[in-house]
């Protein structure tokens, strides 16, 4: 049986205790990313500040739905980011997310490998370098930025930044408040793997 996480350190939103405000944040998410926004986890987490909240969720929403970038490319960002961040919630969530864009389940193991799994095309492993480089140093380097343009425009190449400092900002405020994971989610990272918490 698939262990439940520990308590989180930041209890989230009663729906007794939803205000308009806390819908109205709900409501940006509700019918396009999740189906039920008002049970998730991290979203009933970030319902205590709902005008933050909103204005973060405009940005996060852009990133996985408008988003410039190829979503195979945004998913391996996202779950590289998560993965060298330890961000347990996020990785196990974007397990989901990644099926739901239908992309493979083969790519999970080479994303934790990192990117000298031979799974990745030359220019996906470019795209695991330089999200690694994002989130140690905080600015891709010569090789892979040029690297990165040679295939992308400007709006790509802002996009694919913004990505993986949007999730390395989250995976901390995840990783701190401890948002419990949903049994799908668990028995998902028990089928996939999932980083050490630490």
């Amino acid at each position: 049986m698939v262990q439940p996480d520990p308590p989180a350190r930041m209890p989230q939103v009663l729906p007794e205790d939803f205000t308009d405000e806390t819908r109205d944040f709900f409501a940006q998410w509700t019918g396009g990313v999740f189906k039920d926004a008002d049970k998730n986890p991290v979203l009933r987490t970030f319902a205590h500040h709902p005008k933050l909240a909103g204005l973060f969720s405009a940005l996060n929403v852009h990133l996985l739905s408008t988003n410039t970038l190829p979503v195979k490319l945004r998913q391996i960002a996202i779950m590289r980011c998560a993965w060298l961040t330890r961000a347990v919630y996020m990785w196990s969530s974007h397990l989901q997310t990644s099926v739901n864009c239908g992309l493979s389940p083969d790519m999970y193991a080479p994303i934790q490998n990192g990117p000298d799994d031979p799974y990745f095309t030359p220019f996906e492993r470019v795209v695991m370098l330089a999200t690694e480089e994002l989130v140690e140093d905080r600015k891709i380097g010569e090789a892979n930025w040029q690297a990165l343009m040679a295939e992308w425009n400007n709006q790509q190449m802002l996009d694919f930044m913004f990505t993986v400092g949007c999730y390395a900002t989250v995976a901390g405020v995840m990783r701190s408040t401890g948002a419990e994971r949903l049994p799908d989610l668990l028995e998902l990272a028990e089928k996939y793997g999932a980083p050490e918490p630490g």
